[in-house]
């Protein structure tokens, strides 16, 4: 077994730490324990026999959003899986810069990219929402190599570093056709940031890309009657663009720990990115032991509040991947994500329970309760 460690430049790193000094991010970790395997995984059926406890417990918690959660989780090392949900697609919010990086590192592996490389971002190429590097740029160009923007893509959901990874990824329908070569259904990128907040807000779909920047989408919201933005946003919640299936992405999730064609260094890179991120700290990490290694990626808009990722189990009970998606605008920002941290701990919980045992399996062979089991979502 091998240790990821970060493969990052000085540069990358010399940025992050100017936006950490607000948000907290990327705080002196320069490893991940996320073991690498040695052979690949096989993630096909598994005899996964998983307690009615197990599933009552989750559809309680899916109740308190009146049942707008979906829920996948595959144990990497068994090959166990669970699902509730699994199969309806939810809207990704920021969940969408997994794939996108996807695409863009097998550019970078085939030497199309080169992540030392510094670039100029214009104010021109500022997005609207999260961008601490527009915030901060005072309406400046900002020079900036190509891993910074990575690494603020995925570590803190900076959309302006998110449309510029995704042109140079080849733009939406290259990532899902990345998506769909790696034989994963369910998961679809369809718009840039750009694009994604002129929709919410009801902005005109006529207006072209370059004038959707950050300075003047503002100035065109504003001058949008406010029930036609809250229109908007209602129907962002029921837009098939831009979609996941908790199912699907539970699988690409499993795919990029197993390498996703990706080379050593790409894999090592990404999920670097995604242990040290710190957004999201009322979801999948809100209820785990706070030693608990998690490699994840958060994503929020209108209704859609999210966190997926891999979880590093204790004592030995190998990695868990979760993939929880919310979308309802009739529950408070602080349900949703505990929603999602309650679900976490429940099946941190159980799967360490279970595979933590010197034998996977115990459990199932040895059980004296086996009418409390039934097969679960194979």
């Amino acid at each position: 077994m091998g240790v990821i460690r970060t493969a990052r430049s000085a540069s990358a790193w010399q940025l992050a730490a100017i936006f950490a000094g607000t948000l907290g991010l990327l705080a002196s970790a320069d490893t991940s324990s996320l073991e690498a395997q040695t052979a690949p995984i096989s993630y096909g059926p598994a005899v996964c026999t998983v307690p009615d406890s197990v599933h009552a417990k989750l559809q309680r918690i899916s109740r308190r959003v009146r049942g707008n959660a979906g829920i996948a989780a595959i144990h990497l090392e068994s090959g166990t899986r669970l699902s509730l949900n699994g199969d309806r697609a939810f809207p990704m919010a920021s969940v969408s810069k997994i794939p996108m990086a996807l695409e863009f590192l097998r550019r970078v592996d085939a030497g199309e990219i080169s992540l030392s490389e510094m670039i100029v971002v214009p104010p021109t190429d500022f997005r609207p929402g999260n961008s601490p590097l527009a915030r901060w740029s005072r309406g400046r160009s900002v020079r900036v190599t190509i891993d910074s923007l990575f690494s603020l893509m995925l570590g803190i959901s900076d959309n302006t570093a998110t449309d510029v990874i995704l042109r140079m990824a080849g733009g939406p329908e290259e990532v899902t056709r990345r998506v769909r070569e790696l034989g994963v259904e369910g998961v679809r990128v369809d718009r840039s940031e750009a694009r994604t907040f002129a929709d919410l807000v009801g902005i005109s779909s006529e207006v072209p890309e370059s004038e959707l920047y950050r300075v003047n989408h503002f100035r065109m919201r504003d001058a949008l009657p406010v029930q036609h933005r809250e229109a908007a946003r209602e129907r962002y919640g029921h837009d098939p663009r831009d979609t996941a299936t908790p199912d699907g992405m539970a699988e690409l999730l499993a795919l990029i720990y197993d390498g996703a064609g990706l080379t050593e260094s790409s894999r090592e890179l990404l999920l670097g990115v995604m242990t040290r991120t710190r957004t999201g700290r009322r979801r999948l990490r809100g209820l785990l032991p706070s030693t608990t290694e998690v490699a994840h990626k958060t994503g929020t808009m209108a209704a859609a509040i999210n966190d997926v990722g891999i979880i590093t189990l204790p004592d030995g009970a190998g990695h868990l991947v979760v993939a929880v998606f919310v979308n309802t605008l009739h529950s408070t920002t602080w349900r949703r994500q505990r929603t999602i941290a309650e679900v976490a701990r429940v099946l941190n919980d159980y799967f360490s329970a279970v595979y933590g045992a010197p034998e996977f399996g115990t459990l199932v062979a040895g059980s004296q309760e086996l009418s409390d089991l039934r097969l679960f979502a194979c």
